[in-house]
């Protein structure tokens, strides 16, 4: 038995699969370390980079209000939720593309309207604080700052990187507050409440175009109503009552990740590959021609190099024009060197095994709603003709010259 078990593991040997098998490996180990990271392909810092070029993700904090007894010292400030959030982001993305990853920009416009009423039956001195996000790269633009409808001048405090306003409320007295600023941001959107004080009266509309396939941050609380148009996408979050906040928002649509699509190429490359080879090697018995060792590693560093030239194309074109780029120089290549050693009569069976166990798993990768179809489809069509290969008389002799195990002598009689 277990001689019989050795005998079939030396098989490949025989045929210098492990070697073959060895370099795919190391071709795929060397650009899968590059491709692990989504932020880090071709040694830089992606992620950090567009941040500093484009802008950052969009954290915005609602507004503190602080109160005391008009008069008092400010020693003591008694906090004071807000009666009224109406807040509204409009988005249009635009997408960022550096090296193969398409990073989620997106320029937006900033509204909010807020309310505060004073709940004494004294009068009480009111500072009412709200934080923005500066940063260079986001190029924050438009700042506008109204109260009970007129136009204030803007307190603004870029060093504390907040806008804040101080009046006094008789009893009763409700004052309102509208802010409205534009500028760009990265990947997400957070609006964060105030956890310790109650909700009065929120309303979180965001409205994105130019893309579908959004998320929520992690922790965020998702939106009570999704629409969707000829425009885009609007969320909403509505809130008449709650007892403490929450945080809400949205990490807005993204391009597919090319990244991750070939680091999924690579990790099931092994499987084709040693299915190529193997139909090189019965193309080869088939022929009556010996492959030899250097022969079939060369051959085997074509077919690896496919998953090397892809990923460094598509850094600098267009991902499906560097796809078919590769699909064709590679395989050219590949049909071309088999074919001198086999003979010009199998360019066609080479082409085909190029097709069926390279372009074909690619494809249904990049394919990703429909992966799961494409290979069982091609399964079926493998085992359809292998059944029909199966019964043919040389097909039966070829497969007789691999086994590995030793014949039986007849003893005479």
């Amino acid at each position: 038995m277990f001689k019989s078990l050795r005998a079939w593991l030396g098989l490949p040997g025989r045929f210098y699969m492990y070697g073959s098998l060895g370099i795919l490996l190391f071709a795929s180990i060397v650009i899968a370390t590059q491709l692990t990271d989504r932020r880090g392909f071709a040694n830089g810092d992606l992620h950090q980079d567009v941040m500093a070029r484009w802008g950052a993700p969009l954290r915005q904090v609602a507004p503190s209000v602080r109160y005391v007894e008009s008069g008092s010292v400010f020693n003591t400030l008694h906090p004071l939720a807000l009666s009224e959030q109406q807040v509204e982001l409009d988005t249009v993305m635009n997408y960022r593309k550096r090296g193969l990853v398409y990073f989620s920009g997106f320029d937006f416009e900033f509204r909010g309207a807020y309310a505060i009423e004073n709940p004494e039956p004294h009068p009480i001195d009111v500072v009412f604080v709200f934080p923005v996000q500066f940063a260079a790269q986001s190029m924050l633009s438009n700042l506008a700052f109204q109260v009970n409808g007129e136009r204030e001048a803007i307190p603004l405090d870029e060093t504390a990187r907040r806008l804040t306003w101080t009046g006094r409320l008789e009893p009763a007295a409700t004052v309102h507050f509208a802010i409205s600023f534009g500028g760009r941001g990265l990947d997400q959107f957070v609006y964060l409440l105030d956890p310790e004080l109650p909700v009065e009266n929120f309303a979180l509309e965001v409205s994105i175009r130019g893309g579908e396939n959004f998320d929520y941050p992690l922790g965020a609380f998702p939106a009570s109503q999704v629409d969707r148009d000829e425009d885009g996408l609007r969320l909403r979050w509505d809130f008449a009552s709650v007892k403490a906040g929450f945080v809400t928002g949205v990490v807005l649509p993204s391009e597919q990740s090319f990244d991750a699509s070939l680091y999924t190429m690579i990790r099931r490359a092994a499987i084709p590959f040693l299915l190529f080879m193997a139909g090189v090697i019965a193309l080869a018995l088939h022929a009556g021609v010996s492959i030899g060792r250097w022969e079939t590693y060369f051959a085997s560093a074509i077919y690896s190099f496919f998953y090397v030239l892809l990923p460094y194309l598509a850094a600098y074109m267009n991902f499906y024009a560097a796809y078919g780029l590769a699909v064709i120089s590679v395989g050219s290549l590949v049909v071309d060197f088999l074919r001198r050693l086999l003979g010009s009569r199998f360019i066609p069976a080479l082409a085909g095994l190029w097709l069926a166990l390279l372009v074909l798993p690619t494809t249904a990768i990049l394919c990703a709603p429909h992966t799961g179809l494409i290979y069982t489809l091609e399964i079926l069509a493998g085992l359809c003709v292998a059944s029909l290969l199966m019964v043919r008389p040389e097909v039966r002799r070829v497969l007789e010259s691999l086994d590995p195990r030793p014949k039986e002598v007849p003893h005479a009689s």
